[in-house]
């Protein structure tokens, strides 16, 4: 599917961290770790669409747990997190 829209402005840092992960140029740590270091930062002024989209990433970063031995039913894994980062960019690109 080709995108139709770019990512806002305020979804952009999260969009660029999503391409190198589903691209694989980083792994789900390093996603986890640059996910969590602009959200911390966060945007200012974000719209109430833009806002769902990224809550919806959010979540799934959250219950992310990498160790499949501290893992616990109702964590995330790492295809699901990859699955959240594609529907993310896929939300994006809708515009």
């Amino acid at each position: 599917m080709e995108p139709s829209a770019e990512p806002s402005r305020a979804l952009a840092p999260y969009a660029g961290m999503a391409e190198l992960f589903v691209s694989g140029r980083i792994d789900a740590l390093r996603f986890e770790s640059r996910f969590w270091e602009e959200f911390q930062g966060g945007p200012q002024r974000i719209s109430d669409a833009d806002f769902a989209v990224l809550n919806e990433l959010f979540y799934v970063v959250e219950d992310f747990v990498p160790d499949v031995d501290a893992r616990e039913p109702g964590d995330v894994t790492e295809p699901e997190l990859l699955a959240a980062a594609k529907t993310f960019l896929d939300r994006c690109r809708a515009g």
